[in-house]
């Protein structure tokens, strides 16, 4: 498990990027995306660039979809905050980070702490969501505040920096949206896993799938890798969302009965058969069972 500020991987993919006289950088805002028989348009506020394909990571409504849940596929939203602090001496274990910690009010939500040292007195502490809505950034902070005091036992701390976001985890049909020579990538193509919000390292793995298609020339055959974990996905996100269980009865007995390297193996989706089985019995076996035949019949 890595944290990876987001400027230094910024600042990493330019740097690549300018040692290629093939890429150009673009900043301007797309008004629309045309699609042709033989080509596809994007018009911009100030100019227009036509190619055969073009990949797309602009984002559908998802409030909208957010909102039309109900039937046809499961959404939530996991939003978050978090401070970066330093305390005036030694606190933290900078080789030890606290994963999912459920110690706090989960009010009918699945809530949790990360803790990610950066060093012995620099740590990031930031809350985590599950629920139907984005909160205004003032909400995290009484929690933020509280875990810090009451649970770090830090009443000495400055903040350094802050960071505030959002992602869906949805079953929604994200790349259903694919046309012929318009395709979804990224959030919009449906790499966001349903049931844990990853995304950093599915992406990077995807993108490599599809630069591969692109080299070979068979862009056509290209599509978002598919697996057995698209169920499991749907199973989780079901027996959380629709009450069965919680987010915090099922990562507690998760990591009660199971070892981090089964976890995230089953996080990362390249645990076998027999390690998916180990994560689905591990906790309460009846409200994943009922998910998984309402799933099926979805």
């Amino acid at each position: 498990y890595n944290m990876i500020r987001g400027i230094d991987f910024y600042d990493h993919i330019k740097a690549t990027l300018a040692k290629h006289n093939n890429i150009d950088i673009v900043y301007e805002p797309v008004l629309d995306i045309k699609e042709g028989s033989d080509d596809v348009t994007v018009r911009t506020s100030s100019t227009e660039y036509t190619a055969s394909r073009v990949f797309s990571n602009i984002p559908p409504d998802l409030n909208a979809i957010a909102q039309g849940k109900k039937d046809d596929y499961l959404f939530v939203w996991q939003h978050f905050k978090g401070w970066f602090i330093e305390t005036p001496e030694d606190t933290f274990d900078s080789e030890e980070a606290v994963f999912m910690d459920f110690r706090v009010p989960q009010a009918d939500e699945t809530r949790f702490f990360y803790v990610l040292p950066t060093s012995k007195r620099q740590a990031l502490v930031e809350i985590a969501i599950f629920s139907d809505d984005i909160l205004e950034p003032e909400f995290y902070d009484s929690f933020i505040q509280n875990y810090i005091t009451d649970i770090l036992g830090i009443t000495k701390y400055t903040i350094k920096e802050e960071e505030v976001g959002a992602i869906p985890m949805s079953t929604y049909p994200f790349a259903k949206a694919r046309t012929k020579r318009v395709i979804p990538i990224g959030t919009s193509g449906g790499s966001v896993k349903a049931s844990s919000g990853y995304a950093f390292t599915r992406i990077q793995k995807e993108m490599d799938i599809l630069a591969s298609h692109i080299l070979r020339e068979s862009v056509d055959d290209y599509s978002m890798t598919s697996s057995r974990y698209d169920l499991y996905d749907k199973t989780m996100l079901n027996a959380i969302l629709t009450a069965k269980t919680s987010g915090s009865k099922v990562f507690d007995s998760l990591f009660q009965k199971l070892s981090p390297k089964t976890i995230f193996s089953f996080l990362d989706q390249e645990g076998s058969f027999l390690n998916d089985l180990k994560i689905f019995t591990a906790p309460p076996t009846w409200p994943f069972l009922k998910a998984f035949l309402e799933e099926i019949r979805r």
